[in-house]
């Protein structure tokens, strides 16, 4: 961009999370002037283990099970090649999401997942937010509403910046939220007269996670994401760096019986030895744990709107990113990778329409209505065809959709097609007009028999919790 016409904003970044931080980033090496608010204290670490022992208030589902999507291994490559290499160092490694897919293919390249934990990450990305001239980052600092000054365009509010729970007023040509799920965005513009429609959707989903050392001599093949449904359960197992391993449990929130016996750790331990797929890291008895169990609610859809039904900004001067903006069921591991979307269409959007709030609010949103939005609906959709778990765990799922995501297992067309999509490489709508993957699915469908649904092995409800409560010998 021509130097003469280049907008060096003052930017005011609020939360210190993946978005925040990939915000701010972005923003900096674009030329504007970052500064970072996060609530919580920061205090200085100086290797990913000591990352993995603070805890942020803010952010309690750093701890959680967290699985980076090639999507993100991408961005990283294309716009933060440091940062990704600082990864590398810090003992991420990537693994590959084409297994059982026959010989390598053109674009195998991209498919391929970080295995590290969410706090090594947010550990790495705040180290460069740290290093960088035009990025200043600062614990402590709860931000309390928004100052609106004014309007722009066609009398659209323009936000100038921030008050902070100490009264003090923080100026600023840009304000970006970054602020969670939990966040107060609705409450900061509805202050000021701003509606921020929002569509929701329950995931009927809680979490349960634990974290354990895995020994380096295990002799355990590990895969990116192991997961599994017994209907009454789902499970997720996910390596990290530093020869670490999480386990995550869902289960229905209002299922008493399960939720009281999984969040003792011993129940948690033995429900995962009993578990086939999380049984493989229990074959040779206890693992190291790493913390107690760590519970997760709360967890939903979620579309926000900062633009009328005609398509124009209700705000200008504020964007959100990250689940601030828009949320999708944890399940797909989807979140951190809509982050860093959004942070960079944000850079874009600001790059293309300096000193134009209107303009940059309006690309801004179109770009998440087209590269966000659609993993919404496939979220609200994927819940909706069985992420809610029910009572039973003896039946298997037998419709066509499953045999196809069966076949994919091993069919290298399908299951590359389905890689790309579920590592967000390519749309749903992309998918849906992909002629190869087209072409085999209609094959299955028309020859079921040629990929029988394998039986569901495992113990139902009442096998396990009458396991559970057995007195140990």
């Amino acid at each position: 961009m021509d130097a003469a016409t280049h907008e060096r904003a003052r930017v005011i970044v609020v939360g210190g999370g993946v978005g925040g931080l990939a915000s701010a980033l972005a923003l900096g090496r674009a030329g504007h002037t970052v500064t970072l608010l996060e609530r919580d204290p920061l205090p200085s670490v100086d290797d990913a283990a000591s990352a993995f022992e603070t805890s942020r208030r803010g952010a309690p589902q750093a701890h959680q099970t967290h699985g980076f999507l090639a999507r993100v291994a991408l961005v990283l490559r294309d716009r933060f090649p440091d940062v990704f290499d600082d990864l590398i160092a810090a003992g991420c490694v990537t693994m590959p999401g084409t297994a059982n897919l026959g010989d390598p293919q053109p674009g195998d390249e991209d498919l391929r997942v970080l295995i590290v934990r969410r706090t090594t990450f947010e550990w790495v990305l705040r180290r460069a937010a740290l290093r960088a001239p035009e990025v200043e980052v600062r614990g402590d600092a709860d931000v309390r509403g928004l100052v609106v000054d004014g309007t722009v365009g066609d009398g659209v509010p323009l936000v100038r910046g921030v008050v902070l729970e100490d009264g003090t007023t923080m100026e600023a040509d840009v304000v970006v939220a970054s602020t969670g799920r939990r966040g107060a965005v609705p409450a900061w513009l509805g202050a000021h007269g701003i509606d921020v429609p929002e569509t929701v959707r329950e995931s009927g989903l809680m979490y349960l996670t634990r974290w354990y050392h895995l020994p380096p001599d295990s002799g355990v093949e590990l895969d990116p994401k192991l997961g599994g449904d017994l209907g009454f359960i789902k499970y997720l197992a996910v390596p990290g760096d530093g020869d670490t391993l999480s386990v995550t449990l869902a289960i229905r929130p209002e299922d008493s019986e399960l939720r009281s016996r999984l969040s003792r750790p011993e129940g948690f331990d033995l429900a995962c030895s009993l578990i086939p797929g999380p049984d493989r890291f229990f074959a040779n008895g206890p693992l190291e744990p790493i913390g107690d169990v760590r519970p997760m609610g709360g967890l939903l859809n979620r579309l926000r709107r900062f633009v009328d039904d005609d398509g124009r900004p209700t705000v200008a001067g504020f964007h959100a990113v990250g689940d601030a903006h828009t949320c999708t069921n944890p399940l797909y591991g989807r979140g951190c990778a809509l982050a860093l979307v959004e942070a960079v269409e944000l850079a874009d959007a600001m790059a293309a329409h300096p000193g134009d709030p209107v303009g940059r609010s309006s690309a801004y949103e179109a770009a998440c209505a087209a590269a966000i939005e659609p993993w919404y609906h496939a979220s609200v959709e994927m819940d909706a065809a069985g992420a809610d778990p029910h009572d039973g765990g003896d039946k298997v799922t037998d419709n066509v959709q499953a045999r196809i995501f069966n076949a994919a297992q091993t069919d290298p067309v399908l299951g590359r097609a389905l890689a790309r999509y579920a590592h967000m490489l390519v749309t749903p709508a992309e998918l849906a007009t992909d002629a190869g993957f087209l072409q085999r699915s209609a094959e299955v469908a028309a020859d079921p028999q040629t990929y029988p649904m394998p039986p569901r092995i495992g113990p139902t409800k009442a096998e396990l919790v009458e396991s559970l409560d057995a007195p140990v010998a």
